[in-house]
């Protein structure tokens, strides 16, 4: 559901910084919410959503972020990040920001060419995992086991 409303908010990120408790690991942690500076003076009372880390809508669950603003997530998101990275003067908070940025980045398509039949393939980029065999080949080699 994407409220239309929200294009005439004038919207800022708040970091919140939390060290790590009990059962956590040491260092610190930041939380960014979206607030709407129309909507009242102080937080939490002009308290939009959270910021998530991915901003993919294929997830089990849809954040708020993602209702309130549907198609634009990505360019708000970084529009938001942007403006938070130029007023932080905190090296720690400036790195995570950066980091939230590259995540919004989409990821490169990586042409691979297949060790048996030598034609060239998109890649699925795997943790751990090199992929050296096209779909075809992949599922004549490995297809028959179960």
């Amino acid at each position: 559901m994407f409220f239309p409303a929200c294009i005439r908010m004038r919207l800022c990120l708040q970091v919140s910084e939390r060290e790590g408790g009990k059962g956590y690991s040491s260092g610190r942690w930041f939380s960014f919410a979206v607030i709407d500076l129309d909507k009242a003076e102080e937080y939490p009372l002009n308290f939009v959503c959270m910021l998530p880390m991915q901003l993919s809508s294929d997830r089990k669950t849809e954040s708020a972020f993602l209702k309130v603003f549907g198609d634009k997530r990505v360019k708000v998101a970084k529009k938001l990040l942007l403006e938070a990275l130029g007023r932080e003067s905190d090296s720690e908070v400036k790195g995570e920001i950066e980091r939230r940025l590259t995540l919004l980045e989409p990821e490169p398509n990586i042409e691979k060419r297949c060790v048996v039949c030598g034609k060239l393939f998109q890649a699925q980029p795997r943790k751990g995992f090199k992929q050296k065999y096209c779909p075809e080949c992949l599922k004549k080699k490995f297809g028959s086991r179960k």
